[in-house]
């Protein structure tokens, strides 16, 4: 049965989320509600384990969460933090059905709207404009992944932190210093040494 109106207001960040890609018609919507679930993480819970097969995305509809590397001597190496509004899975698991290759972790309590592979795959099927949001979100972690490798091949450190200053502008108060640091490749001694000699600047 299609939930009632307040399911609107239950998925509402998802939903404006969507639409800045794709309008969706209002049947097709409250279809797609019906089989999406809702799940809290506290801080520090795991949303993805390395090693786990996965067959669902998220949505964070609050929180903060990061994603991230850790070696066989134990070193940890930050990938990617995905906070408010923003989607975190890993389509290689998903997609592919292999072992996801690192860990997703929140870094405060996060609320998620998960969507199943199997949900995701009907939702295709039924309209267009389910594939077209599909095309428009792998084209933007497509451009994400060109950007972030031309970072560590070309630009140096502090260019890199002026640019994650530019694209998270909210979590240098919400993250340790020292995964800012990882997720630039530096350490947290030459980071501390860029903020130091960097002039205010604006982040927007």
């Amino acid at each position: 049965m299609v939930k009632n109106i307040s399911n609107k207001i239950e998925f509402g960040k998802l939903r404006k989320a969507i639409e800045q890609m794709v309008s969706i018609p209002e049947k097709e919507w409250l279809y797609a509600t019906q089989y999406i679930h809702k799940r809290i993480y506290k801080k520090g819970e795991f949303l993805i384990q390395a090693g786990e097969t996965i067959n669902h995305f998220f949505f964070i509809n609050k929180g903060l969460v990061r994603f991230f590397y850790i070696t066989e001597p134990g070193k940890e190496f930050n990938k990617h933090f995905a906070k408010e509004n923003d989607f975190a899975g890993s389509y290689v698991s998903t997609i592919l059905n292999y072992p996801c290759p690192y860990f997703i972790q929140a870094l405060e309590k996060t609320e998620t709207c998960i969507l199943t592979k199997q949900l995701l795959q009907e939702l295709y099927d039924r309209h267009p404009v389910w594939e077209r949001i599909g095309r428009i979100k792998a084209e933007r972690l497509a451009i994400q992944k060109e950007f972030r490798e031309k970072e560590f091949l070309l630009d140096t450190a502090e260019t890199r932190y002026r640019r994650f200053l530019k694209e998270f502008p909210d979590l240098t108060d919400r993250i340790p210093q020292y995964y800012i640091a990882s997720y630039l490749g530096i350490t947290d001694v030459a980071l501390s040494r860029i903020r130091k000699k960097m002039k205010p600047i604006n982040p927007g």
